[in-house]
C-alpha cells in the first residue's frame, strides 16, 4: 500500500510540475499572440497568414486550457469556453494546413501532424463528426492509390486510421513500430465486441499516463499540452465512435480519466467567438479555399440543431 501511495503521489507531483511549466510558457506567449492577431485583424495584408494562424491556434489552445483548469477557482469545466477554444484552434490550424510547404520538413512535420490528429480526436470526442470529417479530409486525406506513400505511425497513425474508417475518408496507411503494437490492435479492433475492446481501452489509458510529458529537443511525447493530458481525447474519441454516451464504470475510475473534463459531454452545436469569426472572415478573403471551413461549421450546426430551431 505504501508503494502504491508513493507512486500516486509522485505522479501527481510530476503532473503539477508539467502544469506550472506549461503555464509559465503560455503566459509568456499570450501577449505576443494576442498582439499578432490584433494586427492581422486591423490590416490582414500586413501580417502573413501563417503567423496569424499560429496565433489563432495557440490562443484557442489557451482558452481550452483555462476552460478546464479548475485551479483558477472555477467550480467546474466551462464547456462553452472549451467549445470556443476548440473552434478557434481549428480555424488557426486549417489556415496553417493551407501553407503546408512551410512546415512539411521532417523536423517539424511530426509535431504538426500530431497536433492536427489530436484536434481530429477532440472533434470526435465532442460529437462533431461533420467537422472532424472536414478536418480529416483537408489535413490527411489522400487518394487511395497514394495512401502508401507517407504512412503514419504512433498516436497520429492510430487516431487518423480509426477516424478514416469511421468517417469513410481515405487517409495514409499506418505502419506501427513493435513498441506500438497496442495502437495497431486498436486500429484493427476498435469496433470489436467488449470482450476484445475493454482490455485494449484499459491498456490505452495506461499508455496515456506514460505519454503525458513535455516535449524535449530529443523526444516528442503524445500529450505535451495540459488539455490532452487532462482529457484523453484518444479514448473519448473511441468511446464516442462506438456509440457510448456515458463513461463506462470499468473505465471511469482509471487515473487517466480523473479530471472532471474527461467525460462524454452531451453534444451541442459548435459556436464561434468574435475573434474567431473575424479571423475566418479575413482569412477567407485572402485564401478563397479557406471558405470550406465556414461551410463545414454550418453543416455541423445544422446537424445538431433541434428540428424546431
Amino acid at each position: 500500500m505504501r508503494n502504491k501511495f508513493s507512486k500516486e503521489r509522485g505522479a501527481d507531483e510530476r503532473s503539477q510540475t508539467l502544469l506550472h511549466t506549461a503555464q509559465a510558457q503560455a503566459n509568456a506567449l499570450h501577449g505576443m499572440y494576442r498582439d499578432t492577431l490584433a494586427a492581422f485583424m486591423e490590416a490582414p495584408n500586413a501580417v502573413p497568414v501563417p503567423r496569424a494562424a499560429r496565433a489563432m491556434f495557440w490562443l484557442g489552445r489557451l482558452r481550452q486550457w483555462r476552460a478546464i483548469d479548475l485551479g483558477t477557482g472555477a467550480p467546474e469545466t466551462s464547456w462553452l469556453s472549451l467549445h470556443l477554444g476548440v473552434v478557434e484552434s481549428l480555424a488557426g490550424t486549417h489556415a496553417l494546413a493551407l501553407h503546408r510547404d512551410q512546415w512539411s520538413g521532417p523536423s517539424r512535420r511530426h509535431t504538426y501532424e500530431r497536433d492536427m490528429s489530436l484536434q481530429v480526436a477532440m472533434l470526435l470526442a465532442l460529437g462533431w463528426n461533420e467537422l472532424a470529417a472536414f478536418a480529416l479530409q483537408s489535413w490527411f486525406g489522400v487518394e487511395k492509390a497514394l495512401a502508401h506513400q507517407n504512412p503514419l505511425n504512433g498516436m497520429t497513425g492510430m487516431i487518423v486510421g480509426v477516424a478514416g474508417q469511421a468517417l469513410d475518408v481515405s487517409v495514409p496507411v499506418t505502419s506501427f513500430q513493435r513498441s506500438d503494437a497496442l495502437l495497431a490492435s486498436i486500429v484493427e479492433a476498435w469496433q470489436a465486441d467488449d470482450t476484445r475492446f475493454l482490455p485494449l481501452a484499459n491498456a490505452l489509458a495506461e499508455r496515456h499516463m506514460v505519454q503525458c510529458r513535455l516535449d524535449t529537443d530529443q523526444s516528442l511525447f503524445d500529450f505535451d499540452h495540459p488539455v490532452e493530458q487532462a482529457m484523453p481525447v484518444e479514448l473519448l474519441m473511441l468511446l464516442r465512435l462506438r456509440g457510448v454516451t456515458e463513461m463506462p464504470p470499468w473505465l471511469s475510475h482509471h487515473a487517466a480519466l480523473a479530471h472532471p473534463a474527461a467525460v462524454l459531454v452531451q453534444t451541442s452545436p459548435p459556436v464561434q467567438s468574435q475573434r474567431c469569426a473575424a479571423f475566418i472572415e479575413r482569412a477567407s478573403l485572402l485564401l478563397p479555399q479557406y471558405r470550406g471551413l465556414t461551410d463545414a461549421l454550418s453543416r455541423q450546426v445544422n446537424v445538431l440543431q433541434p428540428a424546431s430551431a
